[in-house]
């Protein structure tokens, strides 16, 4: 049995991550990948970026947001995710709306702005996205730094598993076939039926 990989953040940090991603409904990785285009390769609740230098935290809060939300001074991971998701809330992204539309709520102010808008360094979410999903840089980023899922969490994030076959061609065509057979059948019966109804 392999020693599960505890990333290299502290527990309680790492835990308010997969906490955060569990809340908005999403995918731990695609969560921390989404976190280290905005916050740096390490999630760091405390770096400061955007245009101007005037953004601050673990989703880059404005001037306006850091009043609102309470973003000053040091502050740890899991002390600033209650008021990453308080800001999530607010703006009308709700859980299971999916990476693309969290992702669209920080750029554009809320989930259903187009994902082609670009932000002022060029950026839109169609051009980000790919980098937050499996194979990008982003999402290996997150998977370094949270480490493997938490077994409690691990049920809630599973891909589904798809069990069905895919139905080929030839099924089709006999499935169609075998329908018409029975339109057929049932078109006869009715004009027989009518056309003993009229002889007694």
């Amino acid at each position: 049995m392999t020693t599960p990989k505890r990333g290299i953040l502290p527990q309680e940090e790492r835990m308010a991550i997969f906490r955060g991603a569990k809340a908005l409904g999403l995918d731990p990785y695609e969560f921390g990948a989404f976190l280290s285009l905005e916050s740096g390769p390490n999630m760091d609740p405390n770096i400061v970026g955007g245009a101007g230098g005037r953004h601050k935290g673990l989703i880059q809060f404005g001037q306006n947001e850091q009043k609102t939300y309470g973003i000053s001074g040091p502050q740890t991971r899991a002390g600033q995710m209650p008021k990453v998701l308080q800001y999530f809330q607010d703006r009308g992204y709700k859980p299971g709306m999916g990476i693309a539309r969290a992702y669209a709520t920080v750029l554009g102010g809320n989930p259903n702005v187009s994902l082609t808008a670009q932000d002022s360094f060029g950026t839109s979410v169609q051009s980000m996205l790919p980098r937050f999903l499996e194979g990008g840089d982003y999402y290996a980023n997150a998977k370094r730094v949270l480490g493997d899922i938490p077994e409690e969490f691990g049920d809630i994030y599973q891909k589904p598993v798809t069990t069905q076959k895919p139905v080929t061609t030839e099924q089709r065509k006999k499935r169609a076939t075998y329908l018409l057979r029975i339109m057929k059948d049932n078109i006869l019966q009715q004009v027989l039926s009518n056309s003993l109804g009229r002889l007694f």
